[in-house]
């Protein structure tokens, strides 16, 4: 009798214990320790500023998938808020971490992003950013130690004719 309770008891606490734990899993509470492969490109990129940083440059290039070493689709802005406005195309973007994804879905341009930041004055922090198409993304960050190129599954919407406009729009301004 007493050996069943103790197993009965024995049980109820294994059960318990593993609610616990899955209740703090699916909460969130310690993703820190649980890395999550679902990301935003806020996340990603812009939560790594500090309020003394100060956006440098932002680069963006239109390869073609058949001439990737063309030099002449370039732009280059330098005004802070013009960088702000283009980062904020991306502020809603959902990713998905992924360890590669197919190229056959790669649209005749892809753009590429070279954005450097400031880092309080004392020293230069980059992010390389390209966008395959509508649903991938690479995204590389200067500011890690490992892993520093990172592929990404676009789960929301992102508009790829709207950065056409206004990279065409930038490159009749800079003409």
């Amino acid at each position: 009798m007493i050996k069943r309770l103790k197993i009965i008891m024995g049980i109820a606490m294994i059960i318990v214990v593993a609610a616990i734990a899955v209740r703090m899993y699916t909460s969130g509470q310690y993703t820190m320790y649980i890395p999550s492969k679902h990301t935003t490109f806020r996340a990603e990129v812009t939560d790594h500023m500090s309020m003394l940083d100060r956006l440098d440059r932002l680069t963006i290039r239109k390869i073609s998938s058949a001439d990737p070493y063309n030099e002449e689709d370039e732009v280059t802005i330098t005004d802070p808020n013009e960088i702000r406005d283009m980062l904020k195309l991306l502020k809603d973007v959902e990713l998905k971490r992924v360890r590669e994804f197919d190229v056959s879905e790669r649209s005749p341009y892809y753009y590429e992003w070279r954005l450097t930041i400031n880092k309080e004055g004392r020293f230069t922090d980059g992010f390389g950013l390209t966008f395959y198409n509508e649903h991938a993304v690479s995204i590389y960050s200067k500011y890690k130690t490992r892993d520093k190129l990172q592929d990404y599954e676009i789960t929301n919407e992102l508009n790829i004719n709207e950065m056409e406009r206004l990279f065409e729009k930038l490159k009749e301004e800079q003409t």
